[in-house]
């Protein structure tokens, strides 16, 4: 991941930062199960009444002249996603308290490399969630979608070292498309599913982005949470718990 990238400086509000455009990264194929020692054991899973998720109306400045979309609070963040609607978005620009940071333009990952045809306006793959740990940038990557219009090219983690703006690794496809994921000292913790597609939980490897394990689930996975060392899997109608090895 060794292309040359964009860099310039703009100005939001009182504040001025970087905008990073990122070159188009590579797009490799679904995830398999790993042969490794399992990092997951499930406890329990749990049907419960269908997850009622409703979307919040966001307001604040525009961003290269366009509105924000979402916003995604973390423990040391505050990410805030920029876009002509709520399926199109590009920019994602992080805060500490109400400055702003950094921001990184994603417009070369929203395109997959094929597509199926009558599928070109359902494939926008836009960040849906982001996390910053010790330096790393971690994105998630999906459009709203089944895969096959992707042609299985949906759903990553991309992890960007914030010092050198450049991507360190990305993993499989079809890992990552829940509302937020976890980034532990040794893992990264997301989940994909979709309708009438297979519903995982995943760990990769924080450093790398390998698949260390995955667990089955019922239903496509929508939060996730980590209370000690055991994973709380909010699904469509179920709730799913699992211990997570090593945490």
């Amino acid at each position: 991941m060794r292309a040359a990238i964009a860099i310039g400086t703009l100005v939001l509000g009182a504040s001025t930062m970087t905008l990073t455009t990122l070159p188009r990264p590579p797009f490799p194929g679904p995830a398999t199960a790993s042969a490794d020692a399992h990092r997951l054991v499930l406890l329990s899973s749990t049907r419960v009444g269908v997850s009622n998720v409703n979307e919040t109306t966001v307001s604040g400045p525009q961003f290269h002249g366009l509105p924000p979309q979402s916003i995604f609070n973390t423990a040391n963040r505050k990410f805030v996603l920029y876009g002509r609607d709520g399926s199109t978005a590009r920019y994602l620009v992080a805060y500490s308290g109400p400055i702003a940071l950094y921001a990184y333009d994603f417009i070369r990952y929203s395109r997959p490399p094929a597509v199926r045809p009558g599928n070109a306006g359902l494939v926008y793959e836009q960040p849906q969630w982001a996390q910053e740990r010790n330096g790393v940038l971690f994105v998630e990557h999906t459009h709203l979608t089944y895969a096959s219009a992707s042609f299985n090219r949906n759903a990553y983690i991309t992890a960007i070292d914030l010092k050198t703006r450049r991507a360190i690794w990305r993993s499989r496809a079809l890992v990552a498309n829940a509302f937020n994921f976890l980034v532990t000292s040794r893992y990264v913790i997301a989940g994909y599913g979709f309708t009438r597609e297979p519903d995982y939980l995943y760990v990769l490897d924080r450093r790398t982005g390998r698949v260390l394990d995955r667990l089955l689930l019922p239903n496509g996975p929508e939060r996730i949470t980590l209370r000690g060392n055991v994973v709380h899997v909010r699904t469509y109608d179920h709730v799913v718990l699992a211990r997570l090895r090593g945490a």
